[in-house]
């Protein structure tokens, strides 16, 4: 039987509420924080090491935060090696475009290379989602592409599901979600539509 790949497709997942957040703490010697003055440079470095699959110019960073920098220091996470070096991100954000503020949106999950592997992808997420639900939101999206097979893993481990905004999606995870340790069902999949949320406002 030929083996099932993933064709790359920029998929969204949801967790359709912020209750009952799985607990996960940062195996030692790691440790979370939030933005610092300067931390642009490191989150640079880490999305260049660590994102083969989007070239980023020099001032990204700038170009994503900088028009709400001042939220920052509340939203955007870092986890640590034990001689305080970023190894890893993720920013507890929103969607800008989008009226509906319950949900908010996780955005630029990135571990480098050299700290892959060791559990620090899911304190991260929960660092991200429990500050969403302190902030406001019941609910939380997140763009991935559909080879990213692992980070999916992680985020189904975390109780997020498929968002379906058109029949691309379902498509998309037709041949995904087979090579998932756990596969979906389709009557897992969440509808924006159904949800009430605006797919044109859905940015990235």
């Amino acid at each position: 039987m030929a083996r099932l790949i993933a064709v790359p497709n920029r998929i969204m997942m949801i967790r359709p509420h912020l209750d009952d957040l799985p607990p996960s703490e940062s195996p030692e010697p790691y440790t979370i924080r939030w933005h610092r003055d300067g931390d642009a440079r490191h989150w640079m470095t880490i999305k260049s090491a660590s994102d083969t699959h989007h070239h980023a110019p020099p001032d990204y960073h700038e170009r994503l935060y900088d028009a709400h920098s001042d939220e920052l220091r509340q939203r955007q996470a870092f986890i640590c090696d034990g001689s305080g070096k970023p190894v890893g991100t993720a920013t507890a954000w929103w969607f800008e475009d989008l009226d509906d503020l319950s949900l908010g949106k996780i955005n630029w999950m990135l571990i480098a290379p050299e700290a892959q592997g060791r559990g620090l992808a899911k304190p991260l997420l929960a660092a991200c989602c429990a500050r969403l639900a302190s902030l406001g939101d019941t609910r939380a999206a997140l763009f991935t592409l559909t080879q990213r097979i692992p980070a999916i893993n992680l985020y189904r481990s975390f109780g997020f599901v498929p968002l379906i905004r058109h029949a691309a999606d379902t498509r998309a995870w037709s041949t995904t979600s087979p090579l998932m340790k756990r596969p979906y069902s389709e009557s897992e999949y969440l509808r924006a539509t159904e949800l009430g949320i605006d797919i044109a406002a859905l940015s990235d």
